[in-house]
């Protein structure tokens, strides 16, 4: 019993609550004085623990004298407890995780991510802290889905570009008002030295393989470059205007230089 009680606690009662609860599983109903006897609760305490518990839907109460307590399904009140803890536990990262990017963005300019998780979650917030205009360049376009509604959700506030330089096929997700473009060559040594050779395949560096998925570009200030390393994805995030202000200038290059193949008031083609 005690294993069983530490473990309700666990997920959110406390130890008295656990008690009441656990005592009605097992009697299946009772009194406010059989709940006593059986949890070993002080009696005085069975009214206002049973109350509360009800409040939240774990057990139920017919009104009488005395009062005859009954458990919900202990199936039920454990799913909504793991629910409820699920939710502390996912906003109590968030909370410490954008802590930790503030802390990063303030003592450092370059740092690195790592993780799924991690990765959508600077993205989330470097999308959400656009001032200006966000700039994307995607070259996968399998995951891109997995960006959609954050580029969404910039594009209805701000001017939002993204550039394709793979063409304009495997979009399936909308991507509210941005505005899509397909890069065209302008320059042979941008062309040869940098788009052939860092855009458009893998870069082998001492034996690993580096392929670029994406490039974010909030304003001037902020870019986050998210690549596989051997099959690993990784990020990172530079905030040091020399390299900001270089990588949004080869963005933009690109995209004066770019065709719009959709954006506010334009579909896409249907070869797209």
């Amino acid at each position: 019993m005690d294993s069983l009680i530490q473990n309700l606690v666990t997920l959110g009662l406390t130890e008295y609550e656990a008690r009441v609860y656990a005592a009605l599983v097992g009697m299946g109903e009772g009194t406010a004085r059989q709940i006593h006897e059986t949890s070993g609760v002080p009696r005085p305490r069975v009214y206002d623990i049973a109350e509360g518990l009800a409040g939240r839907g774990f057990i139920t109460i017919r009104r009488g004298n005395p009062h005859l307590y009954l458990p919900v399904e202990p199936a039920v009140v454990i799913h909504h407890l793991k629910s409820v803890a699920d939710a502390a536990a996912t906003a109590a990262v968030q909370c410490l995780d954008a802590l930790s990017l503030d802390a990063r963005s303030k003592n450092s300019p370059i740092w690195y991510v790592q993780g799924e998780w991690s990765i959508r979650r600077h993205v989330d917030s470097l999308a959400g802290g656009v001032i200006r205009d966000l700039a994307v360049v995607c070259l996968d376009y399998e995951q891109i889905g997995e960006f959609a509604r954050l580029i969404a959700d910039a594009s209805r506030k701000h001017p939002v570009s993204v550039l394709l330089p793979n063409g304009k096929r495997g979009i399936q997700k909308p991507l509210g008002n941005a505005s899509l473009y397909v890069p065209k060559p302008f320059c042979a040594f941008f062309q040869e030295m940098i788009f052939e050779k860092i855009y458009c395949g893998p870069i082998p560096v001492e034996g690993a393989a580096y392929l670029l998925e994406y490039i974010f570009i909030a304003d001037d200030r902020v870019c986050m470059v998210i690549y596989q390393e051997d099959g690993v994805r990784n990020a990172v995030v530079i905030t040091l205007p020399f390299i900001t202000c270089v990588q949004r200038q080869f963005v933009n290059r690109m995209l004066e230089n770019a065709e719009r193949i959709e954006g506010p008031g334009r579909r896409l083609s249907p070869d797209g």
